[in-house]
């Protein structure tokens, strides 16, 4: 049994998933545990001013524009305002893409409910447990039993009774790598807390500001209907807090985000104040040398997973930590229909 555990551990720390994911009550954010292997950095460079089509791209000498994780949910390269600050992976902002007005109302409205502790959820843990039983049951479960097999025959002699002893003691070593893999998850999930600070709330599209938003989102992405949406989610930052590496996209997507439209495959991010520059509370992707500064009515888009929902690990990111009070309102596209509470009431139109 010992055997099995520590197979359970390198198992466990060899597995690619580690990421959990926070949000608001019953949204969650990955927040990653172990990164995976480091792809070439694109060296800084500084977006244009002007919007429209490639506007702003940093390409990297040589960068091979063909890579699969390229092929993300299609966005309207004309949008007004629209400014491109990094490529393969694409990362864009969108100037003014709604009003002062609307980013006070989204605050008004997110202020009128409770404002909990972003909770985290160590995503991607059906893929670590099922790692771990999978090469128990193939390498050190077969062992145990084939050892306890050939012990109950010396003992009593073959037969039936020694194959049950081999078949209990297969089952019950499997059942023990099981039991430590989602030990070892909860484990990981509750030191991940410490790595979120903020607080956060779903709304329900009510207010002018939300409206605004969730019809800019369907604008800028051609073919995507809010009924994909994850409702927004206000995310405030007070000094002193923030929000360690992370992804939005989970490699275990297609079990754990089931009942919620599967995988991520946008993220766009509302600032909803300005923050003074040098003031923290960036966001800033540290596998793309890239930083953004928060300014009112900005969005930031980025794509955690391609268009065929393939994880992407190149956008890794972070909301270093603030000085001043900073607001955000995050809306997530998901694969499929998102059903309430995680998405907007159904029926919804921003318009």
């Amino acid at each position: 049994m010992a055997a099995v555990a520590a197979m359970t551990a390198r198992i466990a720390h060899r597995s690619a998933a580690g990421i959990p994911r926070g949000g608001t009550t019953g949204r969650r954010a990955r927040i990653s545990a172990r990164k995976p292997p480091r792809r070439p950095l694109a060296p800084p460079v500084a977006a244009d001013s002007d919007g429209g089509f490639g506007a702003g791209v940093a390409t990297a000498p040589g960068e091979n524009r063909t890579d699969a994780l390229d092929a993300h949910v299609p966005i309207d390269r004309f949008y007004t305002g629209l400014r491109q600050l990094h490529a393969s992976p694409d990362v864009f902002v969108v100037d003014d893409f709604v009003t002062p007005e609307q980013c006070d109302s989204i605050i008004a409205a997110a202020s009128t409910r409770a404002m909990d502790q972003s909770p985290v959820v160590y995503a991607g843990w059906t893929n670590d447990v099922g790692d771990v039983i999978n090469t128990a049951a193939r390498g050190p479960a077969l062992w145990l039993a084939a050892l306890v097999t050939i012990a109950a025959a010396s003992a009593d002699g073959p037969g039936l009774g020694a194959g049950i002893a081999g078949v209990i003691a297969y089952a019950g070593a499997v059942a023990l790598a099981g039991g430590v893999a989602v030990a070892n998850v909860k484990q990981k999930e509750s030191a991940l807390k410490a790595l979120r600070t903020s607080t956060s709330c779903a709304l329900d599209g009510a207010s002018d500001g939300e409206r605004a938003y969730v019809a800019a989102a369907e604008a800028l992405m051609p073919g995507s209907e809010c009924a994909s949406f994850e409702a927004p989610t206000v995310i405030r930052y007070r000094p002193g807090q923030r929000l360690a590496p992370h992804f939005d996209a989970n490699r275990g997507a297609d079990v754990e985000d089931a009942n919620r439209g599967g995988q991520t495959l946008a993220t766009l991010l509302l600032y909803l104040n300005d923050v003074d520059a040098g003031a923290g509370g960036v966001t800033r992707f540290g596998r793309l040398n890239l930083e953004v500064t928060p300014r009112r009515g900005q969005c930031l888009v980025f794509f955690p997973a391609a268009e065929d929902g393939t994880f992407d690990d190149r956008v890794e990111h972070e909301g270093t930590e603030a000085t001043e009070e900073k607001w955000i309102c995050r809306i997530w596209r998901h694969e499929r229909e998102v059903p309430p509470p995680f998405g907007l009431p159904v029926g919804y139109r921003p318009r």
